[in-house]
């Protein structure tokens, strides 16, 4: 055979085997591809949650995966799966996307695009120590605040408030992209998102970062606005947002933040009432036009702010394309200067026509009374719009009060209350809210507003008689005193309405406003009133040492229930000799002692003591130990229970001693102890 032959028939059999249909590598990888994830390395870290970065093996990419700090909370795994899909439910593209979410060993996780870059706060940082970097040109970080306004706009047309804009939470690539991050403090407008959003509404509030403050105030101390303070009654909605975007133009152009101070205090008390210098106070070279529109989008008053996001970035892309800002109130010189800057060759040609000058100006005004005419409809339509919409989700409101009965249920009171207020400004007719919302006030001791709402309900009950009644007799404070609320908790038990009296107990019991005076007085009280009848002339053991955090209830044998002593700072209790008869009232405790022994106790699961060293359960009806075994005991007394298999002894991984009554166990079980841990036999 001739060489160009071979040669041909080689040629052939490769382009052969290059397009044999039955050969398929791509999809023979992807089913022999076992590990999903892959070279996983830590990147960050917040109060919540941790990124890593990893290796998508099925798609081949580099992304950023969120896993939960603290997957054995049930509502902070629901937070973080809430913020996982209100995330992805947003597409845009100045949004960081979410690719995928998924759970691993009930550990929730999430992907997301990687954004190789730094964050606008770190670009900052670097200009304010005069460091050049990409955004050392007034017009570039304009540019970056014009994407930011144009996320945060899709968001709100979707129903969806950010509650956390900051230069930590927006990415800028290293090509130029900038991504709004972290939408975890993020809510949902009820009357205004798409109803496949309703299911986002978030039930408990949750610290997200170190630097979030939960509860009263929920934001970013130097970016949140007046009304997420605890000082301000304004609900919080997509002037919010208005707000934060202010405070973040004002970094861009002074490198500070607008509110800062020597305290956490000082910095909310500023917050809450504006208190800020004007941008040139930092660089006099602050256009005036920006400074502003700076100041226009932080009021005070959120009707003297922009009324939507679109009208703060169009002030933006005015003054960018050389036009004067709404927020000055330019003169007609101004807008003639800006003209010329505009258009100097034109303007050098008009200025010998003073004709033609005076036709510029009234065209000026003329332009300048049509935008206000064009902004005055455009308001209109949007009403019309905001009705619209609120009659259409009036459909919505039955799905909240079911979210406000569960909240109540829970003693989330906050997010019932919310809900309520959702309901009722969907469909003021539902009665139920009200009587919802009646009920949380009387909790919270805010009589004025219970019996108002009362009064809206249309229903007379004898809790609605008794806010009534006890508007009289407890003084108008903005908070009563632990003493007149105590007096409310007696009424409200005398009425035997059982279920307000356990809320307002729990309900004091992780209030962080009181003191340790107050708390030890409102335990006492609680007592008292849960157990009048029957401790009548009985003796109340109660003992309590601040600086040992030891406290003493023993011997109280009329003690059947201490749900009054959860978050008590205690480090040792001693409820022996009590009918006490599970540990539900220890939540929420730093216990390191505990004496349980002489009560009802016949099981140990409600005991949450997780840093327990000494427990002490002799003479009780215990016998299954192994629900607490993973407590750090070394100390532990189970003479005369019902403990009979000491097997269970060598899961505890602290335990040293251990005291068994004298013919509670056999020689063969006692061999079972592990050798490390001393044995001590007596009577009781």
């Amino acid at each position: 055979m001739r060489k160009e032959e071979n040669f041909k028939k080689n040629i052939g059999s490769l382009f052969n085997e290059a397009y044999d249909v039955e050969s398929t590598p791509l999809l023979n990888s992807l089913k022999a591809q076992h590990e999903h994830f892959a070279d996983i390395s830590k990147y960050s870290e917040g109060g919540l949650k941790i990124i890593h970065l990893c290796h998508d093996c099925r798609t081949n990419r580099r992304v950023a995966m969120a896993t939960l700090k603290d997957d054995h909370d049930p509502q902070k795994v629901e937070a973080f799966i809430r913020e996982a899909k209100l995330n992805a439910a947003l597409q845009h593209p100045n949004i960081v996307p979410v690719y995928e979410i998924g759970i691993d060993d009930e550990s929730p996780w999430f992907t997301m695009k990687f954004i190789a870059g730094r964050s606008l706060e770190e670009l900052l940082d670097e200009l304010l120590d005069n460091k050049e970097n990409e955004l050392s040109d007034l017009n570039s970080r304009l540019d970056v605040f014009i994407k930011i306004c144009d996320a945060i706009s899709y968001a709100h047309s979707l129903g969806v408030l950010h509650l956390d804009i900051k230069p930590a939470n927006i990415r800028i690539s290293n090509y130029g992209d900038v991504v709004v991050c972290d939408w975890g403090l993020a809510d949902v407008i009820s009357s205004e998102c798409d109803e496949s959003l309703l299911e986002y509404c978030s039930l408990v509030e949750y610290d997200l970062t170190t630097l979030t403050v939960d509860g009263n105030v929920k934001g970013t101390l130097g970016y949140m606005s007046p009304e997420q303070t605890s000082k301000t009654k304004v609900r919080k909605g997509t002037h919010t947002d208005v707000f934060s975007l202010g405070a973040v133009l004002y970094s861009l152009l002074t490198f500070h933040k607008a509110f800062t101070g020597k305290s956490f205090t000082e910095v909310i008390d500023k917050t809450a009432k504006c208190d800020f210098p004007r941008p040139s106070f930092y660089s006099p070279e602050v256009p005036q036009s920006l400074e502003a529109v700076c100041l226009k989008a932080m009021s005070l008053n959120i009707e003297d702010r922009y009324t939507t996001v679109a009208d703060l970035k169009k002030e933006i892309v005015n003054y960018r394309n050389g036009f004067a800002t709404n927020a000055e109130n330019a003169s007609l010189l101004k807008a003639l200067q800006l003209f010329y800057l505009r258009h100097k060759t034109v303007s050098l040609i008009s200025s010998f026509t003073l004709i033609l000058i005076i036709v510029l100006g009234v065209l000026a005004l003329n332009h300048l009374s049509l935008t206000r005419k064009n902004a005055i409809q455009l308001a209109e339509k949007l009403s019309i719009e905001a009705e619209y919409h609120r009659k259409i989700n009036k459909d919505a409101a039955p799905l909240f009060l079911e979210n406000a009965k569960a909240a109540f249920k829970g003693n989330a009171l906050d997010d019932c209350l919310n809900f309520c207020k959702s309901v009722t400004e969907l469909d003021e007719s539902i009665l139920e809210a009200w009587e919802l919302k009646a009920k949380v006030y009387f909790v919270y001791g805010d009589l004025e507003k219970s019996a108002e709402a009362f009064r809206n309900a249309k229903i007379k009950t004898e809790l609605s008689e008794l806010a009534t009644e006890y508007l009289t007799k407890v003084p108008k404070v903005d908070k009563l005193k632990i003493e007149d609320y105590l007096r409310l908790m007696k009424a409200a038990f005398s009425i035997r309405d059982f279920d307000v009296f356990g809320k307002m107990t729990n309900y004091q019991c992780f209030s962080k406003e009181l003191s340790l005076e107050d708390r030890v007085t409102f335990v006492k009280g609680e007592i008292r009133i849960r157990h009048y009848r029957k401790m009548k002339n009985e003796k109340f053991m109660f003992k309590f040492d601040p600086e040992t955090g030891h406290l003493d209830l023993s011997d109280n044998k009329w003690l059947n229930t201490v749900l009054c002593l959860q978050n008590f700072p205690a480090k040792s209790v001693d409820l022996s000799n009590t009918s006490v008869t599970n540990g539900i009232g220890l939540r929420a405790q730093t216990l390191e002692s505990l004496n349980i022994s002489h009560t009802n106790m016949i099981e140990l699961q409600s005991l949450e003591c997780d840093g327990l060293k000494e427990l002490i359960v002799a003479n009780t009806g215990v016998s299954n130990l192994s629900p607490i075994a993973h407590f750090p005991i070394e100390k532990l007394d189970i003479r005369n229970t019902g403990v009979r298999n000491l097997r269970s002894l060598s899961l505890f991984k602290k335990l040293k001693v251990v005291h068994v009554s004298t013919l509670q166990f056999g020689k063969d079980e006692l061999k079972k102890i592990p050798s490390h841990i001393k044995v001590i036999v007596g009577a009781k």
